[in-house]
């Protein structure tokens, strides 16, 4: 299994999040990852603010309602993903000015290098793929979302 397809496969999925904005979505999902034991509850503000400080540095909105929002810190070992579907979505500084529906957060280890930009460049690849989008705005379940991640539709293989 790639690094990749095993940090989604580990990811944590909350369906129908109706947070009123990008930055209370963030802070929800990473409330959910110290909910599910991702994350220490001392450090929840530190990633809060490593993500909110990267996002003020630069949007990582993309086009098509999908965002990448991620920061560096030293409070988790390995590449930590939040998969969020915000069904009515919300502004997040899109370049094309579309609300944000699908957000994936990653916390990732301030020691790790550039190997997150390899997992961003693949992500970022997939959710450019209209049908992957598609399926994971109609999942119904944590493991649909995984399947329509994993799955690629540039290549015939899913994970």
């Amino acid at each position: 299994m790639s690094v990749f397809d095993e940090v989604i496969s580990n990811s944590l999925v909350r369906l129908g999040l109706t947070d009123p904005d990008g930055e209370q979505v963030v802070k929800a999902l990473i409330d959910a990852a110290v909910d599910e034991g991702l994350l220490p509850n001392e450090h929840k503000d530190e990633a809060v603010q490593a993500v909110l400080k990267r996002e003020h540095s630069a949007s990582t909105a993309l086009p098509e309602g999908i965002a990448l929002p991620h920061g560096r810190t030293e409070c988790v070992d390995d590449i930590v993903c939040m998969i969020g579907i915000h069904p009515q979505g919300v502004a997040f500084g899109a370049p094309d000015g579309l609300p944000t529906r699908i957000f994936v957060l990653l916390l990732v280890p301030a020691k790790i290098g550039c190997r997150h930009i390899h997992f961003l460049a693949n992500l970022s690849r997939r959710l450019m793929e209209r049908t992957v989008c598609d399926s994971i705005l109609e999942a119904k379940t944590r493991e649909a979302v995984l399947q329509a991640v994993l799955c690629c539709p540039f290549d015939g293989v899913c994970g």
